[in-house]
């Protein structure tokens, strides 16, 4: 059973599960409360009191939460789960960092601390982590879904030395077959193809794919491969401090299949990453801006849903965090 926990603040969703737990229980209590919430606010604060063994909780009862974090991936803001389980409190813990939102597993009796935790307003950005005004101009506008930047930079005192790991940089950036070469423990791999999907040598350019292979379960559209166009490239006349390089891709249809319009990725059409290489002041920088990330539910099958949404949830937020961190590092630093 699941009830709603009362007297909580009017931006938190807040729900108690004790004794058995049903997937009516998803449809008649969280559904209402979490839809309300969603159209009030735009955003989901949630605290879940996990009074009752997990075996309580039926098939029918997951298959419903999975498919409750499916359609609330965009909306989630602070997640606070309650328990007296350590594994479920240092699960949601380490899940943290994969995840759209702020995850945090808390003790029963630090429930009120949750809940005043969950209601908390955000604070205002610092000014300095804005995405600067010469940045934003060249990116897609964050309209749905998750947003990430992921950066690394090199300083430098000379400019012969910011010359030549600008140009080092970017040369790698356009020599996408070489990118899991440069990142060590990148686990993905990544072909630049023609648009029928045959490999191509040499630097990407405007119209090619890359096909990236990640490891586990493939999506049955795009043939055991994720599937990306790029879209823009754009290089720098003169090569001098405030030169940027730029190259972005989005989820495209497998161009092995003619005729196609299914986006065969794990995040819709709609996703964007955008690769910048930027020489700064005093120092060179590579940043990958990821926007609108929404895992791909629309056309796939069953199957296919499930594991976009894995994919999409754990993996992309995993490889925005952790690998993409490699690849910026590794194409900016290694010999």
């Amino acid at each position: 059973m699941i009830g709603v926990l009362p007297d909580l603040p009017p931006n938190v969703a807040g729900f108690r599960a004790s004794g058995e737990v049903t997937k009516d229980d998803f449809e008649k209590v969280i559904f209402p409360e979490v839809k309300k919430h969603r159209e009030q606010t735009g955003k989901l604060n949630f605290v879940f009191y996990v009074d009752t063994p997990l075996k309580n909780f039926s098939i029918g009862a997951w298959i419903r939460d999975i498919w409750l974090g499916m359609k609330q991936f965009a909306s989630w803001r602070k997640i606070a789960i309650i328990s007296d389980v350590e594994k479920i409190r240092n699960f949601t813990d380490n899940i943290s960092f994969l995840l759209p939102g702020e995850y945090r597993g808390v003790s029963v009796d630090q429930l009120e601390a949750a809940i005043r935790w969950a209601a908390m307003e955000d604070q205002e950005p610092d000014p300095e982590d804005a995405i600067p005004e010469h940045i934003e101009r060249l990116l897609p506008p964050q309209e749905r879904g998750k947003s990430t930047v992921t950066s690394a930079q090199v300083g430098v005192s000379k400019e012969a030395d910011a010359r030549y790991i600008f140009e080092r940089t970017t040369n790698r950036l356009f020599n996408v077959n070489e990118w899991t070469d440069h990142c060590g423990a990148l686990t993905a791999g990544f072909q630049l193809t023609d648009d029928e999907g045959k490999p191509l040598m040499g630097r990407a350019a405007e119209g090619d794919y890359i096909r990236v292979d990640i490891p586990g379960p493939s999506m049955s559209e795009g043939r055991g491969y994720d599937w990306v166009r790029i879209e823009k490239i754009q290089q720098p006349a003169v090569i001098a401090p405030g030169a940027i390089s730029l190259m972005q891709v989005r989820p495209c249809p497998n161009p092995q299949i003619k005729d196609t319009t299914i986006t065969a990725h794990f995040l819709q059409e709609h996703a964007t990453s955008t690769f910048i290489i930027e020489w700064g002041d005093k120092k060179v920088s590579a940043t990958v801006y990821r926007r609108n990330e929404v895992p791909n539910t629309e056309h796939p099958g069953v199957a296919d849903k499930v594991r976009n949404v894995v994919v999409g949830t754990l993996g992309a937020m995993g490889l925005s965090k952790i690998q993409w961190k490699a690849l910026v590092q590794g194409l900016l630093e290694r010999e």
